[in-house]
C-alpha cells in the first residue's frame, strides 16, 4: 500500500509540476488532471516492480501516451470546438508530460523495492525532467518555426495611366512596406517610387501596387516570428469556359518560405500555378487564395468580374497533422476600386443585337414595283 501511496503522490506532483511551467492547463485544470491521470499510473505499481528499473519506464511512457491521447478524444466528445482546437494544439506536449510523468513513477516504483527512499525519488525525478526538456524544447522549436504568425500582403494592378495611381476603397489604407520586403522584392522585380508611393513592375511592364496586409495567427499560438508572404496576382487572368477576362478566377495554393523571419515573394500564374522565390519548408505551410464562392455562379453566368477572395493557412507538422486550419478570411478584395469593362461581352452583345435588327430591315424594305409603259395617243 505504501509503494502505491508513493507512485500517486509521485506522478501527481510532477504532473502538476510540469504543466504549470509549460503553460499546458490552468493551476485548476492541471491539479483535478494530474490528480485523474495519476491514479492510472498507481493501477500499474505492481507491474512496474515486476520489470524492474530497466523496463518499467518504457511501460509508464506508453500508459503516460496512451493516456493524452484519450484525453484529446475526450475533449472532443465533450467539449466545444474552440477547447478541442487548443487540446489538439497542445496535444504534442500532453503527450511528453503525460509520458514524462508516468514513465518517472514507474522508475520510482522500481527501485522503491530495493533502493532507498531518497535515491529513488531523485532517479525518478531526473528521468521525469530529462523527459520532459528534450521533447518540449524541441515541440517549442517546431512551434517557433512553423505555427507563428503569417503576414500576407497582397499585390494588385489597375488599368491606370503612367502617370496616376490606382484609387483604392474608401477607408482602405496603403500597407507600408518594410525596407527588407522591399530590397527582397529588388531582387526579382523592378521597384519604383510612383504618385500612389511603392510600385512593382513585373517582366511583362505590368504594373503592381500593395492593396491590403493581413496577418494569420494560429489560435493558441503566443506569439512569435512573423513570416512574411508577398503575393502577386496576375490581371489578366482567364476563364477556363469561355476565355473572358475574369480577374482572379481559379484556387492557388503555394508553399510558404522556411524562414520565420524571412521575407517570400509569390507570382500566381495565369494557369493557377505559382512560383515561389524562398525555399520550401518541407510543405509545412501552405497558403491557399481561392474565388469568393457565393455568387460564383451569378458571376459566371453575367460575365462579371469576381471582386474577393478567400484566404487559409493550413500548417502541417513534420511529424502529422498536429495544427488545425487558420481562421478563414473571406470577403476579401483584391481589386482597386474600378469598374471593370468587360470588352468581349460588349462585343458579343453589339453582334448579336446586330443580327437581331438585319431581319427587321429586310421587313421594312419597300417592294420594287415594275414601272408600266404609257400609251401615246395616235397621232392625227
Amino acid at each position: 500500500m505504501k509503494n502505491l501511496g508513493r507512485t500517486y503522490w509521485f506522478t501527481w506532483g510532477f504532473l502538476l509540476l510540469a504543466a504549470s511551467f509549460t503553460g499546458l492547463a490552468s493551476v485548476k485544470g492541471a491539479f483535478f488532471g494530474g490528480m485523474v491521470a495519476a491514479l492510472v499510473s498507481t493501477l500499474a505499481t505492481r507491474p512496474y516492480e515486476r520489470l524492474g528499473a530497466r523496463f518499467a519506464p518504457l511501460l509508464g511512457a506508453l500508459l503516460g501516451v496512451l493516456w493524452a491521447i484519450a484525453r484529446l478524444y475526450y475533449v472532443q466528445w465533450s467539449g466545444d470546438a474552440d477547447d478541442y482546437a487548443l487540446a489538439r494544439w497542445n496535444i504534442g506536449t500532453a503527450i511528453a508530460i503525460h509520458a514524462s510523468g508516468f514513465a518517472g513513477g514507474a522508475l520510482l516504483a522500481a527501485l522503491a523495492a530495493a533502493q532507498p527512499l531518497g535515491r529513488s525519488i531523485f532517479a525518478g525525478a531526473a528521468l521525469a525532467a530529462a523527459m520532459t526538456a528534450v521533447p518540449y524544447g524541441f515541440i517549442d522549436w517546431v512551434d517557433y518555426r512553423v505555427a507563428g504568425p503569417v503576414e500576407v500582403v497582397l499585390f494588385a494592378s489597375a488599368p491606370v495611366l503612367a502617370n496616376e495611381a490606382p484609387q483604392r476603397r474608401p477607408g482602405a489604407e496603403a500597407p507600408v512596406l518594410a525596407p527588407d520586403e522591399v530590397m527582397t522584392l529588388k531582387e526579382s522585380l523592378l521597384v519604383v517610387e510612383g504618385p500612389g508611393g511603392y510600385e512593382v513592375l513585373d517582366d511583362l511592364g505590368r504594373r503592381y501596387w500593395p492593396l491590403w496586409r493581413k496577418r494569420f495567427t494560429y489560435p493558441g499560438n503566443r506569439g512569435g516570428p512573423v513570416r512574411r508572404v508577398l503575393v502577386f496576382i496576375p490581371p489578366d487572368e482567364k476563364s477556363p469556359e469561355d476565355g473572358l477576362p475574369i480577374a482572379g478566377v481559379g484556387k492557388w495554393n503555394f508553399i510558404v518560405g522556411a524562414d520565420p523571419k524571412g521575407v517570400c515573394v509569390v507570382r500566381l500564374g495565369g494557369e493557377r500555378g505559382a512560383v515561389t522565390t524562398a525555399p520550401e519548408l518541407l510543405k509545412a505551410i501552405t497558403l491557399t487564395l481561392e474565388q469568393q464562392g457565393t455568387a460564383a455562379a451569378a458571376a459566371r453566368a453575367s460575365h462579371a468580374p469576381y471582386q474577393f477572395c478567400t484566404i487559409s493557412v493550413v500548417r502541417q507538422s513534420p511529424f502529422g497533422q498536429f495544427y488545425l486550419p487558420d481562421p478563414v478570411k473571406a470577403g476579401q478584395p483584391y481589386a482597386f476600386d474600378y469598374d471593370y469593362t468587360d470588352v468581349v461581352r460588349m462585343a458579343q452583345a453589339a453582334e448579336a443585337k446586330r443580327a437581331k435588327e438585319e431581319p427587321k430591315r429586310e421587313a421594312v424594305q419597300p417592294v420594287a414595283v415594275p414601272a408600266i409603259p404609257v400609251l401615246k395617243s395616235p397621232s392625227k
